[in-house]
């Protein structure tokens, strides 16, 4: 059975892209005097609606609410070598204030709130109540400006007339039936595809099954938003075999239970041996690379922070640990090492030639102090303190997805592009699902990117669909 359904504009999921592009949508709409049905479409029920944004504390790269931070451009277009968008960047960084003001006029409130960087290259403003307080927010707002939301509605197929422009979208709702909806335009907001171990195996590589979403709202993100916007010829960007990555403790089973204490102590692997230096800058610009090196490098894809009871003297060393999950504790390194089932010789060695390695000098915990490790492989650059106060403490890490690099590239208004850099008429994309990073990610940039493209997307669709 299969039912019509009309829509001017249909939204693809209900992060903070898809509710910020429905609400701006619905408002520009509004002003113009314009009577259009507007609907979000979300794979997910409503107690799981979201996505990643969901879950997220929602950092942002931002000095203050209305000022990005400093050399905001060009450390996303270095960190990118060269390859991302910089028109792109620099329009982000253009309306990131006024955004975020505008998201602020709807009800949520930023502020400076702890967060699990003991050290840090650069501000994070945060929304209170995290990326849920964004989704709830926008969509509260959005509904009551007629915004009609379906949950548990995943879109597979997308259509275009005899002029190329997207004129249909088809959508399989819970128990498998399918609907087909009329539409004058499509903003794509559905993630990227962490979610799919297909997916995953095939631009990933071997193995990528085992790495798994850093939260629950990963596991919606399957990526048919995107092969449905490939299938059109729609120009793919962003580094397709890369991944932003989470250090975090595989016990646990909260969202984004990073580990990001290791720079103070020493990271072995199953082999108890070193493999990084764990200090060599502060903890924001380095985790992901370390957790790269986890799953790459780290037999089993596994490491171990191991510590003694300094660790308890470090000033909110609990910030820095969003696991709820216990230490693993041990009155010997010997006994430490039988319960991770590391060779205590092995162990034990490491440990000592560490503590050997100690240079003197004053140990400051709340930004790089150049007390160095010297005279072993690796060597370790700051922050090196003996570990000799037992009982002595490990954590288990793995490496996590925060979500996926590869995607879909964009115009600056949110237009999906050809692979001819042609906009496709009536098709839009934002968010996690749209490619933009390469190499080393910018910290504090996605949910904000989200929001920005989310809603100019929205609002040049209503100018697109008001035009036909």
């Amino acid at each position: 059975m299969t039912r019509q359904v009309d829509f001017d504009l249909a939204i693809i999921g209900c992060g903070a892209a898809g509710t910020a592009a429905a609400l701006a949508a619905a408002e520009k709409a509004k002003d113009a005097n314009q009577s259009l049905k507007i609907v979000i479409l979300e794979r997910a029920d409503y107690e799981q609606r979201g996505g990643n944004t969901r879950w997220t504390a929602a950092y942002m790269r931002m000095e203050n609410i209305d000022q990005p931070a400093p050399n905001f451009v060009e450390d996303m277009v270095a960190f990118s070598d060269n390859y991302a968008d910089k028109s792109y960047i620099e329009t982000l960084h253009k309306n990131a204030g006024s955004t975020l003001r505008w998201v602020e006029s709807k009800g949520v409130d930023f502020d400076y709130l702890p967060t699990m960087f003991l050290t840090s290259s650069k501000p994070r403003l945060l929304p209170v109540g995290g990326g849920r307080a964004i989704i709830d927010t926008l969509s509260l707002r959005a509904r009551a400006l007629g915004v009609e939301i379906i949950y548990e509605a995943t879109a597979w197929n997308l259509s275009l007339d005899e002029a190329g422009a997207v004129n249909g979208l088809k959508v399989r709702i819970k128990g498998g039936e399918t609907m087909e909806l009329n539409v004058n335009a499509v903003i794509l907001a559905a993630g990227g595809f962490q979610g799919s171990h297909e997916m995953m195996a095939q631009y990933i590589g071997r193995d990528a099954h085992k790495i798994p979403p850093v939260c629950e709202g990963g596991y919606f993100n399957k990526g048919e938003a995107i092969r449905m916007a490939m299938s059109l010829g729609a120009k793919g960007a962003g580094q397709w075999d890369a991944f932003h990555a989470e250090p975090v403790d595989p016990r646990s089973k909260r969202e984004e239970a990073g580990v990001m204490l290791y720079p103070y102590f020493i990271l072995v692997n199953q082999d108890g041996q070193r493999f990084t230096d764990e200090g060599y800058t502060t903890i924001d610009e380095q985790y992901e690379a370390v957790a790269r090196k986890i799953f790459y490098e780290c037999p089993n894809h596994i490491a171990y922070m191991i510590a003694d009871q300094k660790m308890y003297d470090i000033p909110n060393y609990t910030e820095a640990l969003q696991t709820e999950q216990p230490p693993i504790l041990a009155n010997t390194l010997e006994e430490l090492a039988e319960k991770l089932n590391i060779p205590k010789e092995n162990l034990t060695k490491t440990v000592s030639e560490f503590n050997k390695a100690v240079q003197p000098g004053e140990f400051l915990w709340n930004k790089k102090d150049d007390k160095k490790a010297l005279g072993i492989t690796p060597e370790k650059s700051n922050w090196a303190i003996p570990i000799e106060k037992g009982p002595y403490i490990a954590y288990p890490i793995i490496s996590c997805n925060v979500f996926t690099n590869g995607g879909i590239a964009t115009d600056t208004e949110g237009r999906v592009l050809s692979n001819d850099n042609d906009p496709i008429p009536g098709l839009y994309a934002a968010g996690e699902m749209t490619g933009l990073y390469y190499g080393k990610y910018p910290g504090g940039t996605s949910v904000l990117r989200s929001l920005v493209f989310g809603k100019r997307a929205g609002e040049h669709a209503i100018s697109y669909i008001s035009s036909k």
